[in-house]
C-alpha cells in the first residue's frame, strides 16, 4: 500500500480581462517563487488547470552567436596575434615583473 503525506494550500484567484490572475502570496511563499524570475509552465487537462514551477535557460539565438564569433574572429588594425607558446612566454614575464 502506498500513503502520500501533502499538505494541500487551497485559495481563491480571480481571472482578470486580461487573461491574468494573480497568485496568492501564501502559494508563492510555499512554493519558493520570486516574482519577475521565475517560470510557470501552464498545462491544461481533462478539465484542471496544472501550474508547474520551471527553471528556464536564457540563450542566445544560433545567427547570433555565429554574427558574434565571426566579429571577435576578425582581425583588427591594432591586433596582437601569438601562439600559444609566445603567449605563455610573455605571461610569465608579466608575471615576473609584477612581482
Amino acid at each position: 500500500m502506498v500513503s502520500f503525506n501533502w499538505e494541500v494550500t487551497i485559495m481563491l484567484a480571480k481571472l482578470t480581462r486580461g487573461n491574468q490572475i494573480t497568485i496568492p502570496k501564501q502559494i508563492i511563499e510555499r512554493a519558493g517563487l520570486k516574482t519577475g524570475e521565475d517560470y510557470i509552465d501552464v498545462e491544461y487537462r481533462d478539465g484542471l488547470i496544472f501550474l508547474k514551477p520551471v527553471d528556464v535557460e536564457e540563450r542566445i539565438a544560433p545567427e547570433d552567436l555565429e554574427r558574434f564569433q565571426n566579429k571577435i574572429a576578425q582581425a583588427q588594425k591594432d591586433d596582437l596575434r601569438l601562439s600559444a607558446k609566445e603567449a605563455a612566454v610573455f605571461l610569465k614575464k608579466r608575471a615576473k615583473a609584477k612581482s
